[in-house]
């Protein structure tokens, strides 16, 4: 009988760890019945596709609720598919304000159904609250931190530490030979990689203050090439739109060999602060939200810092800057010391240590091997 497994990731990271994941689901037993919603990379492991994760892709308390409409409907959706296909467990990637909700409507709805999370939700910074939700809710936790299933013990949840899938998935597409080539940038010019997110709203509110910098620095700097390698959740042409002119060299495909091979980065807050800490670049990590979303955070966020580099690290490798502090003057005040020969040696000695707590390779096979023990 073909078993039917239900898979949900709401972001680009989510479909960039759930990709890993379904292969070694899919090496292990070819005939698992997959459905679920996915992106560029999760798609050819789908055997039935309900949306793209570009359709949930939503960041902050106020977004959210302009787009509740759209994401009721998809919910509603989904749950239709998993009384239709009979599945017999779900895995949901990240995106725990949908994903949560999820589970316990499916819960409700499959009595029998068994629910796996992989990537725990960051229940350490801000909503501990959810923490006896989520031990009472899910069967099993798989999570990518060695400090997380400490905060579950008690709970009937099976949270277990399986190591950080990036450890082996973070290296670049091509060489440096390759990707100067390719792009056409002068690999004995400095190089700045621009990562401003994988949403729309991040490109909005992120990428104007660097593309003014660059603009700036044209004039002032024009020895410095700037690089942005296009999240696959994006448009090309979305993104080039928010550039207003600035001289920047966009690039598909290659979103670890440009910053592997780049000098400097800025990155937004989230996943891909890890992979360049990994990729060792020095970077600073920015952020901008709505203004009201804001304000609610800034009240129910626990930790000192928002980055995820720095919060595995335990301490400041990458400076962080929020809100108003991400302006072209402050921006290239933070470029300019991470180009210095001295500060970029120090700074990369320090993002070593992130690695160090990200566990073993072979992640995904692990959760793969024990996810099917429990279909």
């Amino acid at each position: 009988m073909t078993r039917t497994l239900l898979v949900i990731a709401g972001e680009d990271s989510g479909d960039l760890h759930g990709a890993e994941l379904l292969r070694e689901l899919k090496l292990r037993e070819p005939g698992l019945r997959i459905i679920g919603v996915g992106g560029p990379r999760m798609t050819p492991f789908l055997d039935r596709k309900l949306a793209d994760v570009k359709d949930l892709a939503v960041v902050g308390f106020i977004e959210v609720i302009r787009h509740l409409p759209r994401l009721n409907r998809l919910f509603k959706e989904i749950l239709a598919a998993a009384r239709e296909e009979s599945v017999s467990a779900a895995l949901l990637i990240d995106y725990p304000g949908f994903n949560l909700r999820l589970a316990k409507a499916l819960r409700r709805q499959q009595p029998g159904v068994k629910l796996h999370q992989y990537v725990c939700p960051q229940v350490w910074a801000w909503k501990k609250g959810r923490i006896p939700d989520l031990g009472t809710t899910l069967d099993t936790l798989y999570c990518l931190f060695d400090f997380e299933p400490e905060l579950f013990r008690g709970y009937p949840v099976d949270a277990r530490f399986v190591g950080h899938p990036l450890v082996e998935v973070v290296k670049p597409e091509c060489d440096r030979g390759t990707f100067f080539g390719e792009t056409g940038l002068d690999r004995a010019r400095p190089l700045v990689a621009l990562l401003p997110g994988s949403r729309t709203g991040e490109i909005q509110r992120l990428l104007p203050p660097m593309a003014e910098l660059a603009r700036r620095w044209r004039q002032e700097r024009p020895e410095v090439q700037w690089v942005l390698p296009v999240a696959p959740t994006l448009d090309p042409t979305f993104v080039r739109a928010h550039l207003g002119g600035a001289p920047v060299t966009l690039v598909q495909d290659r979103t670890y060999a440009a910053r592997a091979y780049a000098d400097a980065a800025l990155v937004a807050s989230g996943t891909a602060t890890l992979e360049t800490a990994l990729l060792g670049t020095p970077f600073a990590i920015v952020y901008r939200l709505n203004a009201l979303t804001y304000q609610i955070a800034r009240h129910i966020v626990k930790v000192p810092h928002f980055g995820l580099a720095n919060v595995v690290a335990g301490r400041e490798v990458a400076v962080e800057l929020l809100q108003d502090e991400v302006n072209p003057e402050r921006l290239g005040v933070e470029l300019t010391r991470l180009l210095e020969p001295e500060t970029a040696r120090r700074v990369r000695a320090e993002l070593g240590d992130v690695r160090g707590h990200l566990g073993e390779p072979g992640a995904a096979g692990r959760v793969a091997e024990d996810l099917l023990g429990k279909l």
